[in-house]
């Protein structure tokens, strides 16, 4: 259910080109599973791999030596404790592939609960090793749990605790962001309501919304705030209000102002800097809060989210499915602060998945990373 884009590819000081293998491999379209240190570094995790440990089965192996350019080159295979495994040298850097591990560690066990990662222009996808598996692997060929230097996601200096959401309206974002904010006893913050509170207050002032000096002007002075899971608006709560039907239809218009969303940029960058926040939006993990240590894509498909949102509305599923699709468009090719994957975020397609399942991906991912 889970995939991810880390940019923590190639190890400093390494002649592992450990991007150029991925990207020969999956171009090449072989089935295997990034593991070891390797497998930490698409995670997020400070290591330095030095080489790309992978498993696959047997019948991949041709495969996997002409990907990386060892076609027809006889290799032979290494007893390493309880493992088995081919060790490769290619131009690129070390590649060890192992076949066999003994302690319950299938390839179609640990292919089950890999990680899917997305890298590249081309977001080209690639299977990574759970951190669990990643730990059993390292004990069957008699290594620590974790490389000595390795550093988790939120012990990294300067990142802050913070658990990213965004997603697509529709996703699923809120109903999540809440439940993961309790899991983990952080506060919410709903982003995208900052935006509805900014859309509040200039309909409330009677000012054009299309004045966008005096939109502005009207963001930079508000005061929003947030207290068990409740919105405040210059000490009002306004959690209902912001959910007004002319709110709705007036905020993707005013939040897509370059200087209403850098106001709100900066305030939530204040709020952040204390950290124990689950945040929800569209441009967290991109813009406000690139240093994350977790950040989650939240996403369904088209139909999943009309049915969602026809629930919560009442309204027709085709036409809500048309609503999001305009929202989507408008969010993407804004000027400022587009709807995107963060190139470290983990995306989770929800389709088909219970809210607590959900959930409790989230929760496990923060544990691994050392936020909670």
């Amino acid at each position: 259910m889970r995939s991810s884009y880390s940019q923590t590819l190639q190890p400093e000081d390494s002649t592992l080109d450990l991007r150029g293998l991925l990207v020969d491999l999956t171009q090449a379209e072989c089935r295997f599973v990034v593991i070891g240190s390797s497998g930490l570094a698409l995670q997020g995790w400070k290591v330095s791999p030095g080489d790309l440990d992978v498993m696959a089965l047997p019948s991949e192996v041709e495969r996997i030596k002409a990907a990386i350019g060892l076609s027809g080159v006889e290799v032979k295979p290494v007893e390493d404790g309880e493992a088995r495994r081919l060790e490769c040298h290619t131009a690129k850097g070390p590649v060890d592939i192992y076949l066999a591990v003994s302690g319950g560690l299938a390839y179609e066990a640990v292919c089950g609960d890999a990680i899917a990662v997305l890298f590249g222009d081309d977001r080209l996808a690639v299977s990574v090793g759970s951190l669990e598996h990643i730990r059993d692997m390292r004990a069957a060929v008699g290594r620590d749990s974790l490389p000595e230097e390795a550093v988790a996601p939120a012990a990294k200096p300067g990142a802050p605790l913070i658990v990213a959401i965004d997603g697509p309206g529709g996703a699923g974002k809120s109903t999540v962001s809440r439940m993961v904010s309790r899991r983990l006893g952080f506060t919410y913050l709903n982003t995208g309501a900052m935006y509805r509170c900014v859309t509040l207050a200039v309909l409330g002032s009677k000012a054009d919304p299309d004045d966008k000096e005096a939109t502005a002007r009207i963001a930079a002075d508000l005061e929003i705030e947030f207290h068990d899971e409740h919105v405040f608006l210059d000490g009002r709560d306004v959690s209902d209000a912001i959910r007004a039907e002319d709110v709705n239809t007036a905020t993707p218009h005013i939040a897509a102002y370059p200087e209403v969303r850098a106001a709100m940029v900066a305030r939530q960058r204040e709020l952040f800097a204390a950290g124990g926040f689950v945040a929800e939006g569209r441009d967290t993990g991109t813009v406000v809060a690139p240093e994350a240590p977790l950040k989650i894509y939240l996403t369904a498909s088209p139909e999943e989210r009309a049915r969602r949102r026809a629930r919560e509305t009442g309204e027709d599923v085709a036409a809500v499915k048309v609503e999001l699709e305009n929202r989507d468009r408008l969010d993407e090719e804004r000027e400022m602060s587009a709807l995107r994957v963060a190139e470290d975020a983990v995306v989770l397609d929800t389709t088909g998945h219970s809210v607590e399942e959900v959930v409790d991906e989230i929760a496990t991912l923060a544990r691994e990373r050392g936020i909670a």
